[in-house]
């Protein structure tokens, strides 16, 4: 079903993806729906906080590259003979898990809602600045509303099934 987040301090706009980009919008139509809803799974770099995984692009996680958030493809093992060791990962794939990764702490602004604290950069927390996602640090009153959000089941709608 996955889960959407939901913007504290602009009504009726959520985190979604566009054109690989991590976006702030409203949505109106499937795609947005789709756009804004992920599955919130263990962390790539530490399997006890969280990464956003696409519901519309499963191989494709929420990331930041340069303090940008962009939608950028995950770690895919590869096919390993049975009694062989799996090659070692990239450098960049172990950088990719790390910038995917997200401390969920009560919300900067309301500690009813969530912030989420980047996992390599512990002094930045995701938030939207002119409905474009960064991990930026957060030191003003406007700030940590930006970084604040509010966890509701995911916008996408269910996949056709037998009725």
């Amino acid at each position: 079903m996955g889960s959407s987040l939901k913007s504290f301090n602009i009504d009726d706009h959520f985190v979604r993806h566009a054109n690989f980009l991590g976006e702030l919008s409203s949505v109106a139509s499937d795609l947005d729906r789709a756009d804004a809803t992920f599955d919130m799974v263990n962390g790539l770099a530490d399997r006890n906080l969280v990464s956003f995984r696409s519901v519309n692009f499963p191989l494709h996680f929420l990331r930041h590259q340069d303090f940008r958030v962009k939608l950028h493809e995950g770690p895919n093992p590869p096919l390993v003979p049975p009694g062989s060791a799996p090659p070692p990962e990239s450098p960049d794939m172990q950088l990719m898990r790390k910038d995917a990764t997200f401390v969920m702490v009560p919300g900067l602004a309301n500690p009813n809602a969530v912030s989420f604290r980047s996992f390599n950069f512990p002094n930045r927390f995701l938030r939207h600045r002119d409905f474009h996602l960064f991990v930026e640090e957060v030191d003003s009153d406007l700030g940590r509303k930006d970084a604040t959000f509010t966890v509701v089941p995911g916008l996408s709608p269910e996949p056709p099934g037998p009725h």
